[in-house]
């Protein structure tokens, strides 16, 4: 199977991306067609009624058959490690992703917000903050609308949530404002070792005009450039200099910028001290994008969250029910630990599913130091449960309903029940979405029974 074409462009994977790829090239007028390795999906039927003279391929993809491409466009959700996408790159293929594409034609200020966690969190409020400040801006990327589908909203600022495997694809680099908020192991399963995911990570810095990133975790860090204006931000006052520097005093409770107090910790909509280090995040983008600090203060006294993030479900005899299912990996998990537990609430954590390979044993640790009581699920729950030790309670569960059930029967007064897996969802669940829902649905029930 060889098509040959000097400037033909092949779209690898036809899912939302890759429809959105394949519009963005249709109405450019540019010559492509598409491969999926899947033998049937309902894009397939959407496509061949789009592009009618355009050609789909569907199944195996053997080594070789994209070597004759101009430039192969590859979806996020599919490795360029795989065999055939790798003999295309030895032969000289350009292969990039849809994010490439997007850079190459942007003509205004681009923001790039990646992260193992908080980025959706962080690229939500940026939306809002520019929005509060009147500005036409277009929010995508690794979440909503794809981000080649956003020039069609002709927006003044765009601002984009990247993944790692976004930034693997992307050369052109460039961006207005890049921000890489944390780094924890994560997608394990696409990575050989983690070093390859933090640098993949690190790709959102190239050729940035601004850069923003975490003072305290060292791996977020991008090397010094002239030019390049670099702001940190931190959940504690930092001593170093060499940036401008946004801040939490936890003595004073303030967030500083330049030392000065923009907002109290009490004043923000959402709690925890992860929120406080998106919001400073957010602070600093802002900061390097002249929008006015009164919007941006306005949007964080009024934002309460996004579903799934450590989202309030409801109390029941003084036990609140926390909703945390967007925690697909340990960083986050650890995370929203911390911040309850720095809260001084007595944790009972729900934690398990599929742990996309990584080790778990840094989690335990954190577990055995600071949860009361832990509710096992999923597929990876024996394995968690290994790398837990101590006094802790330890209980196992086979469904949601039974995991609410016995947490709740366990956790005592003014204690939180956390739903924050560690894991992905897929083993249980479609998505985390759905597990979100579940867990809400048992609580629920829970709470009404009387």
């Amino acid at each position: 199977m060889l098509i040959t074409s000097d400037k033909k462009i092949a779209i690898v994977g036809l899912g939302i991306t890759g429809m959105s790829v394949a519009r963005y090239l249709s109405r450019r007028g540019m010559a492509f067609c598409a491969f999926d390795t899947r033998t049937d999906h309902p894009s397939f039927s959407e496509y061949r009624a789009a592009f009618p003279q355009n050609e789909l391929h569907c199944g195996d993809i053997p080594e070789g058959a994209l070597d004759h491409f101009y430039e192969l466009v590859v979806s996020p959700g599919i490795s360029i490690k795989e065999p055939y996408i790798d003999c295309a790159a030895k032969a000289g293929v350009s292969v990039i992703g849809d994010v490439e594409l997007f850079l190459r034609e942007v003509s205004k200020p681009v923001v790039g917000i990646t992260g193992s966690n908080g980025k959706t969190s962080v690229t939500t409020l940026m939306g809002l903050c520019a929005e509060a400040a009147g500005i036409n801006v277009a929010v995508g990327g690794n979440i909503g609308v794809p981000a080649l589908d956003l020039f069609e909203q002709n927006a003044d600022l765009y601002v984009l949530e990247l993944s790692s495997f976004q930034l693997e694809t992307t050369k052109k680099g460039g961006l207005t404002v890049a921000c890489n908020l944390n780094l924890s192991p994560d997608h394990m399963d696409r990575y050989a070792t983690y070093p390859q995911y933090v640098a993949a990570k690190q790709r959102i810095f190239f050729g940035a005009k601004n850069v923003v990133y975490n003072l305290l975790d060292p791996l977020t860090q991008p090397p010094v450039i002239d030019g390049v204006v670099r702001r940190g931000f931190a959940s504690r006052k930092i001593t170093e200099e060499g940036e401008q520097q946004f801040v939490f005093d936890r003595d004073s409770g303030q967030l500083l910028v330049a030392k000065v107090p923009v907002l109290h910790e009490s004043e923000l909509a959402t709690k925890g001290l992860h929120n406080i280090e998106n919001s400073l995040a957010v602070i600093a983008i802002c900061d390097a994008l002249n929008i006015p600090m009164e919007a941006v203060v306005r949007v964080l006294k009024e934002f309460k969250g996004l579903a799934h993030r450590c989202e309030y479900v409801a109390s029941k005899n003084d036990i609140d029910f926390i909703n945390d299912s967007k925690a697909t990996n340990i960083g986050a998990a650890v995370a929203a630990i911390n911040s309850f537990k720095q809260l001084g609430k007595k944790i009972t954590l729900i934690a398990g599913g599929d742990g996309k390979g990584v080790s778990f044993d840094d989690f335990g640790k954190c577990v055995s130091q600071d949860v009361e009581n832990l509710i096992l699920i999923g597929r990876d729950a024996a394995i968690i449960g290994e790398t837990v030790s101590g006094g802790i309670n330890k209980v196992s569960a086979l469904t949601m309903k039974e995991a609410v059930e016995k947490a709740y029967s366990l956790t005592s007064g003014q204690g939180v029940v956390l739903l924050s897996p560690a894991c992905a969802s897929f083993d249980m669940y479609s998505g985390y979405e759905q597990r979100g829902q579940d867990f809400k649905r048992c609580v629920s029930e829970l709470v009404a029974s009387c």
